[in-house]
């Protein structure tokens, strides 16, 4: 198992279910992950397992590992995970101090955040993409933030060494721009009186 999991989110109990379509392990497929106050849809990326179950133990709902491998195994894996905003942690940028602030806090004095870029997903929201680096195992880890109402949506990819984090790079921005906030308003691109679509 990748030893960071229970360091990086012991304090993110938070419980959402996850509704799929077909069953527990589903290749390529998708779910809808509903809270009180939010629902999202997300997809598997090719030749990855979307499974709603196998880390339920772990506190997580939804995570996703290549074909061919399982998500004790796997070199490399995927999760989901939503965090409720509170007084002290309303941003993204909150939200990685806090997780910083845990890892060195739990054993990892050297654990470093990178901002690298910004994903567009799904339904045009912006997905902040981090990079982790420095935790005692020695893992290789990105979180894509996204800054929802009331809370915050995120994707982990978690990799035992650079090689397979690199390799999984692809299949993570895929999951990320899948997303799909359905409470979020539709946008119109019906012509306004001047022509232009949504002006």
């Amino acid at each position: 198992m990748h030893p960071t999991l229970s360091l990086l989110f012991a304090p993110l109990l938070f419980t959402f279910s996850v509704t799929s379509v077909l069953g527990e392990q589903i290749l390529e497929g998708f779910s809808v992950v509903r809270g009180k106050d939010f629902a999202f849809e997300i997809k598997a990326p090719r030749r990855w397992v979307l499974d709603n179950d196998v880390a339920k133990e772990q506190g997580l709902n939804l995570v996703f590992y290549p074909t061919g491998a399982d998500w004790g195994a796997s070199k490399a894996v995927i999760y989901v995970r939503v965090r409720s905003n509170e007084p002290t942690l309303r941003n993204i940028e909150d939200q990685v101090e806090d997780t910083l602030r845990n890892l060195r806090n739990n054993g990892s004095p050297n654990a470093t955040a990178k901002y690298v870029r910004t994903l567009t997903t799904q339904d045009a929201s912006k997905a902040k993409v981090y990079y982790f680096a420095g935790d005692q195992f020695g893992n290789f880890e990105a979180t894509a933030y996204i800054q929802a109402k009331g809370s915050i949506h995120f994707m982990t990819l978690s990799a035992r060494d650079q090689e397979s984090f690199q390799h999984a790079l692809p299949a993570f921005d895929s999951v990320v721009t899948s997303y799909e906030d359905l409470k979020k308003p539709p946008t119109t691109n019906e012509p306004s009186a001047n022509g232009f679509p949504g002006a």
